[in-house]
């Protein structure tokens, strides 16, 4: 394994996640809404991504867009380290020995690989951050005691509550983003003679996040309601799982809010691909000078 394409990878993830983060804060907001599995939350109280930002600044203040943001980097630097680090050094050892960046299903299959392990090593963390986005904060919480207080209701399920949908979510993002960018940038530098530089990889980056939510909006909608339940609670319906999940909402509130939050997603995972993979790319270079090596080491 190459350590720095795992260093590299989480600080690049935290960078984006920075960035990105109030818009998150929204499609959260806007995903576990309208649910008639819960009286708190049947209410539609927001009307978009705007609408949103505009809500949360006025009722809550500026920094709630921010509510959260501990896990968030907390996960970005264990999960976004596992995930890139896995996916970019196992390509590596894959190019050393002959194999191409056009090889789409061995992409595919390496980026699920690495998505799927990363998020179930860190669904606790996750879990973390979507109850603290997902309403107002009357009082901000540390780490420790969020995780303690889900640990007193619920034990290591509670901890774990939506690990599957969590690992489905990751499985789409990862098998499609990841891929789709290496797969794009490869294609258009190798075959159409595009310069390696950052409007490419730009172009690279918004390329993977608009195929990345197309697929993966339906498994993080499941996750983030799943792992937003109050599972103690006797007065409510629970989710029996993803398909559970799928079929309530489509029955209640129709195929679309399956894919509710897909704009303000959209609205934050290109940026936050942009920042990740222009960052990335930097420390691509970086890395190569400081060794003084021909070519990138990962």
């Amino acid at each position: 394994m190459h350590l720095e394409a795992f260093l590299y990878g989480g600080v690049s993830a935290v960078l984006a996640e920075l960035a990105s983060y109030p818009i998150d804060t929204c499609k959260i907001r806007l995903q576990v809404q309208g649910q008639v599995t819960d009286d708190a939350l049947t209410a539609i109280k927001y009307r978009g991504t705007l609408h949103t930002l505009i809500s949360v600044c006025s009722e809550e203040g500026f920094f709630s867009l921010y509510n959260g943001f501990r896990f968030a980097a907390l996960r970005q630097a264990t999960y976004g380290t596992l995930r890139f680090g896995i996916f970019f050094s196992i390509k590596r050892l894959w190019n050393e020995r002959g194999g191409t960046d056009k090889n789409l299903p061995f992409l595919i299959g390496l980026g699920t690989t690495a998505g799927v392990t990363a998020s179930v090593l860190t669904t606790p963390i996750d879990r973390m951050k979507v109850l603290s986005q997902s309403t107002a904060q009357t009082r901000k919480k540390t780490v420790f005691n969020t995780f303690k207080r889900i640990y007193s209701k619920g034990g290591i399920s509670g901890l774990y509550q939506g690990i599957l949908p969590n690992a489905k979510r990751a499985a789409a993002v990862n098998g499609a983003e990841i891929p789709c960018y290496v797969f794009v940038k490869d294609f258009l530098t190798d075959t159409l003679g595009f310069e390696d530089n950052m409007l490419t990889q730009f172009y690279c980056a918004v390329t993977a996040s608009a195929v990345g939510i197309c697929i993966s909006q339906p498994f993080d909608t499941a996750k983030t309601r799943i792992m937003q339940q109050k599972t103690h609670r006797t007065d409510i319906r629970v989710y029996e799982g993803f398909i559970d999940m799928c079929r309530l909402t489509i029955s209640n509130e129709g195929r679309r809010a399956l894919w509710k939050g897909a704009f303000p997603a959209w609205c934050r995972n290109g940026p936050w691909n942009i920042v990740f993979y222009l960052a990335m790319e930097r420390f691509r270079k970086f890395d190569q000078w400081a060794n003084q090596r021909d070519h990138s080491y990962f």
